[in-house]
């Protein structure tokens, strides 16, 4: 009985060795050669704030870079008090970057198909190999579909709203009351404070504020009060008795005694700009010049003394004539005969408003000032 026994009790001494090795091993493998699911990756480690400029940075660069908008510097000059000189920064500074900023993930892993054995199988699929074919097309038969055109628009919808515009009068611009964090200038997602009366979350204003009076030169009559705009506020809702609204688009510094006027939806148009039958005859004056500018050039703003009462719509092109000047008089009795103006350039409009509109310059062989007159071409 007992040599029965024998290589039974060895046969399961030996398998009873060989499966606590085992186990040993996998043991150790989870324990170092693999990492616990609980560990954090690199990537999801939170983004501290800060940066550390190296050779040829600006704030300018940093700001576009970090923040989604060039404009919005002089957020981190003031974050940083130890720059006295925003041009003068340095390799190795270390700067901090202000709150309020998200900082999109990274990109995903492209994501790896499954081996053709593990897809799913279809009525036509089988590990691969397609069943049914397609029939042989000869080249008579192929149709080529052109891309679809690529369209430009006139003007996009953030060069509409800084343009600017011409404030008619009639609706009473908002005051900024205050913001929850007080500081001299704000920019991109700063919240600030407005009245509660007759507004409500989602509504959307302009910032602007005036940089003087518009007088038509035809007539002599004020158009308005220029604005410049700054930024864009959204209203979000409630908070501490007043309206909460955080700045959405943000052109130039932003401070309080900016003013909130509505809000006009940017018209987009494209090209090609179709013939505009009721401009047909429309001509008026260059009224005023953006940035309070004594004249402008190619791609500057200006604004007309012509909207839309007059039939002008966004995307009119207006020629620009300057003063011909006066004749030569032989005599000093003799009447001093006005010559001819001169066609100086093109300027398209942007935006419109009721008696007056805002205009890029497309072409000028010179500078165009306020006074000069436009007059809308009816094509040929």
């Amino acid at each position: 009985m007992k040599k029965r026994l024998l290589p039974v009790i060895v046969v399961f001494a030996m398998f009873f060795s060989l499966s606590t090795a085992f186990a040993g091993e996998e043991g150790q493998a989870q324990a170092g050669g693999r990492p616990f699911s609980g560990q954090t990756s690199v990537s999801a480690v939170p983004w501290t704030g800060r940066y550390t400029i190296v050779k040829g940075d600006t704030l300018w660069d940093i700001s576009k870079a970090r923040l989604s908008d060039p404009f919005a510097w002089p957020r981190i000059w003031k974050k940083n008090p130890f720059i006295h000189n925003p041009n003068l920064i340095y390799p190795g500074q270390v700067i901090k970057l202000p709150p309020g900023v998200t900082i999109a993930p990274p990109k995903a892993a492209k994501e790896v198909p499954p081996p053709i054995e593990k897809r799913v199988r279809g009525p036509f699929v089988s590990k691969g190999t397609t069943l049914m074919s397609r029939p042989p097309v000869s080249e008579s038969k192929i149709i080529t579909i052109p891309p679809p055109p690529t369209r430009h628009p006139v003007a996009g919808e953030e060069a509409i709203l800084e343009a600017g515009f011409v404030d008619e009068g009639g609706i009473k611009p908002r005051s900024i009351k205050g913001s929850p964090i007080p500081q001299a200038l704000y920019g991109l997602f700063d919240k600030l404070y407005v009245n509660t009366d007759g507004i409500k979350a989602g509504d959307r204003f302009i910032i602007g504020r005036y940089e003087g009076k518009v007088e038509d030169p035809g007539t002599g009559d004020t158009l308005g009060r220029l604005v410049k705009v700054s930024g864009v506020l959204e209203i979000e809702g409630p908070r501490d008795g007043f309206m909460v609204g955080k700045i959405t688009k943000a052109f130039t510094d932003i401070k309080i005694s900016d003013r909130l006027f509505l809000y006009q939806e940017p018209v987009i148009v494209y090209e090609p700009v179709p013939p505009n039958p009721k401009a047909y005859g429309v001509s008026g004056y260059i009224a005023a010049l953006s940035g309070d500018r004594h004249d402008v050039t190619q791609a500057d703003i200006l604004y007309i003394d012509r909207g839309a009462k007059d039939g002008v719509l966004p995307g009119d092109t207006f020629v620009v004539k300057r003063p011909g000047g006066y004749a030569r008089k032989d005599t000093l009795l003799e009447r001093s005969i006005p010559l001819p103006g001169v066609k100086t350039g093109l300027i398209r409009v942007v935006s419109v408003r009721e008696h007056t509109a805002a205009a890029k310059v497309v072409t000028s062989d010179g500078p165009l000032k306020a006074g000069y007159s436009i007059y809308y071409s009816r094509p040929k």
